[in-house]
């Protein structure tokens, strides 16, 4: 009997890492439950704000930011946040990358469960940003706070867009509305589907965007559908305010 439960164990584990090795997203996903923000110490001067110790100068920037940030995001989306944000600063790209359920390094900021999480660019090469991204994923902490039950999840281009535009840009950082506009009477147009767009390599155009070195694709053709997304969600807003309230409600 104990011969036959340490078969079925071991065939248990090995389907576990088979399917583990087979899904990179689930094992990043499952990677990231170790790596909770909320267990990193918590700053005394504001203690929604977690930070690994060599990110200690950056998290005290946002003492002076999210404040002023959230009340921002709660005048767009025209209601307080139905819970505290919890706000995580890396200062090591590894354990980021471990943290943000992707696996991936080169995304400035993400939120998970209502948890943000901030790279290590944003307190180094890429600080100029931390403001802006902290208030785009604001906007997604907020939205999903109040989601209740099962209810369907919106598709990622009304979300990005909607924290682009709450943010006055957060995330589409070097693309413009006007150059947005021009690659749109181009045909180079962001496809507005239910597709997930955490690959950011996996947007699709109605045209492949193309940019001139140094720039570089990928991260261009992130910014621009997350810019585009944002012009659409404005005209949303811009075309029936009430309605667009109500929607958020």
């Amino acid at each position: 009997m104990l011969g036959v439960i340490v078969r079925l164990l071991v065939a248990l584990v090995a389907a576990l890492a088979f399917a583990l090795a087979a899904r990179p997203k689930l094992r990043a996903g499952l990677i990231a439950e170790f790596y909770d923000p909320a267990t990193l110490p918590a700053l005394p001067a504001d203690l929604r704000i977690h930070h690994e110790a060599i990110a200690q100068d950056c998290a005290v920037r946002l003492v002076g930011l999210l404040p002023a940030a959230m009340a921002r995001i709660e005048r767009v989306h025209g209601v307080r946040f139905a819970k505290q944000p919890v706000v995580g600063v890396y200062g090591s790209f590894e354990n980021y990358a471990r943290a943000n359920g992707l696996g991936n390094a080169g995304i400035a900021g993400v939120t998970r469960f209502g948890r943000i999480l901030l790279s290590p660019t944003l307190c180094g090469e890429e600080a100029d940003r931390l403001d802006a991204v902290l208030t785009h994923e604001l906007s997604h902490a907020h939205f999903f706070g109040w989601r209740r039950g099962r209810t369907p999840a919106p598709p990622a281009w009304f979300t990005e867009g909607l924290a682009v535009m709450a943010s006055d840009g957060g995330g589409a950082e070097g693309v413009s509305d006007d150059a947005a506009r021009r690659a749109i009477r181009a045909d180079v147009r962001v496809i507005l589907d239910d597709r997930a767009w955490t690959d950011f390599s996996a947007i699709h155009f109605t045209k492949e965007p193309a940019c001139v070195a140094p720039c570089d694709l990928w991260t261009y053709r992130q910014r621009l559908a997350f810019r585009q997304a944002g012009l659409f969600v404005y005209w949303l807003r811009a075309g029936n305010p009430e309605k667009f309230a109500r929607l958020l409600r």
